[in-house]
């Protein structure tokens, strides 16, 4: 799961708030709750860094190079 981008769904706050993110896997898509070091808002596509238990993410924001 360890870099695979997605789209947050409920903003993730920064530091140890939490937030929820939506994640392609297997053909479909599952939600995540998530946490970032910074805050998140809503539509920002993120890249999974790091996972915990409990179905949590540890997530940043994804800005792709430009082509």
């Amino acid at each position: 799961m360890i870099g695979t981008t997605g789209v947050v769904t409920l903003a993730i706050g920064g530091g140890e708030s939490l937030g929820e993110v939506e994640l392609g896997l297997a053909g479909g898509t599952e939600r995540f709750i998530a946490v970032a070091a910074e805050p998140i808002d809503v539509d920002a596509t993120v890249l999974v860094i790091g996972v915990r238990p409990g179905r949590i993410v540890d997530v940043e924001r994804w800005l792709p190079l430009p082509t």
